[in-house]
């Protein structure tokens, strides 16, 4: 026995390395890590404004409602024109898409900065450049998604470099919010803002530094009728995909998180105040667990990759997910709320690079763009009006009460996908 324990650990160091190497494979591709290093320093700067965002207005306001009403206004757009963003990805070149959206997002948090440093903070003002900026994610996810697939040499590596781009995002989200939450209890708001302009820099030069083959352009003898025909006939074959079960299976659970399993977020300022009795700190701290789950999913699955069974951890997460919210409900300590959050984080990230990673796999790479549009309208383009009912909810009957019925709604949602999940018989899956 003492033999067998001596060769365990000897060979532990092999297995860890080989392990490191396959969860960060994609790293070794230039272009991979150049983009997702812009990507992270100007990510970290996006949450520390989003925390900074949700602290402000609610230290304007006092009202659940008014957060719900800013998230809706940030939100809406990202129903309405996601799917022509990522029609809008698949014509034109996604750097130079990116590189606008960015700038475009820079602008909108120098004009935070100014607001706030001159007091002339308002809601009517946050809720307009809230729009903005939605109308500019709209643009800017799906592009985003669909050029990480050109980073990387070898598609057989997609979904582990889905995996670290995720992780990338959420150890921003890990440290984003907790810097942030220092930062508003010592300074205020408008130095979140600031530092979130400066920080897009560092995504525009990673954006330009990444270099894409360029494809010889064919010319088409094609008649513009049969060129008409031809187009015709692509978009039929990606609608006729939509309808597979492996894909409408994704899309209607991405409606479930959407509707249910991200109102968490919106109402954690009033979490760490009416629940937890705590200040900005708090708030921020509260926020970057999630980063810390959300980074443990991404993780996994670079880790796991495309092996067969991600289609139903996919599933497991979100039930998990609603297990968590209800935690989270019923929590008066923090150390339990830090818990749930924890996992409901781990979860989210589960759910959205596993089942991106999952969907990717369905069309062929010139309707990526499109896919991502699609996806992401469902993933994220109901929790507008949902945000307006859970800030509602919780104005009138409590936070407890508005988590309550998260936790229900999820918990519905992931056991409609697992029972249709067990059916599907596909590669991947």
């Amino acid at each position: 026995m003492f033999e067998h324990l001596m060769e365990a650990l000897h060979s532990l160091p092999g297995k860890v390395g080989k392990s490191f190497d396959e969860t960060f494979r994609s790293l070794k591709e230039r272009n991979f890590r150049v983009y997702n290093t812009g990507m992270f320093i100007s990510s970290v700067g996006t949450w520390m404004q989003g925390v900074a965002l949700s602290w402000l207005v609610y230290r304007l306001t006092g009202s659940a409602a008014a957060l719900g009403l800013v998230t809706f206004a940030s939100n809406l757009p990202l129903l309405l024109l996601t799917f022509v963003g990522g029609m809008t990805a698949d014509r034109f070149d996604k750097r130079k898409i990116l590189l606008v959206t960015n700038s475009i997002a820079m602008l909108q948090a120098i004009a935070l900065t100014i607001l706030v440093i001159t007091g002339n903070a308002s809601l009517t003002w946050i809720i307009a450049l809230a729009v903005v900026l939605g109308c500019t994610t709209a643009f800017e996810v799906p592009t985003r998604q669909s050029l990480v697939p050109m980073l990387i040499a070898d598609q057989r590596y997609l979904p582990n470099a889905i995996g670290l781009s995720s992780a990338v995002f959420h150890v921003s989200r890990m440290i984003g919010p907790a810097l942030g939450g220092l930062l508003i209890a010592g300074v205020g708001e408008d130095i979140c803002f600031g530092i979130n302009a400066l920080s897009f820099v560092a995504a525009l030069i990673g954006v330009s530094m990444i270099k894409i083959p360029k494809t010889e352009k064919v010319v088409s003898t094609l008649s513009a009728a049969e060129q008409a025909l031809l187009d015709a006939e692509s978009k039929a074959r990606f609608w006729q995909g939509m309808k597979r079960p492996g894909v409408y299976t994704l899309l209607i659970l991405a409606a479930f998180v959407s509707t249910f399993g991200l109102q968490y977020a919106v109402l954690m300022p009033v979490i760490a105040d009416k629940l937890l009795h705590g200040q900005s700190v708090a708030f921020g701290f509260l926020s970057a667990a999630g980063g810390v789950g959300a980074l443990a999913g991404s993780l996994g699955i670079a880790f796991f990759g495309a092996r067969k069974g991600l289609r139903m951890l996919v599933g497991f997460a979100c039930l998990a997910l609603s297990g968590a919210l209800a935690l989270l409900a019923l929590s008066q300590f923090v150390i339990l709320s830090v818990v749930a959050i924890l996992i409901a984080g781990s979860c989210l990230s589960v759910h959205w690079s596993g089942g991106t990673s999952l969907m990717q796999q369905f069309v062929e790479p010139a309707s990526r763009g499109k896919l991502m549009g699609l996806y992401t309208t469902f993933t994220l383009g109901l929790a507008p009006f949902t945000a307006l009912v859970s800030g509602w909810t919780a104005e009138h009957f409590g936070v407890t009460t508005a988590l309550l019925i998260s936790a229900a709604g999820m918990l519905v949602g992931a056991m409609l996908y697992i029972h249709q999940a067990r059916k599907i018989k596909d590669s991947i899956a």
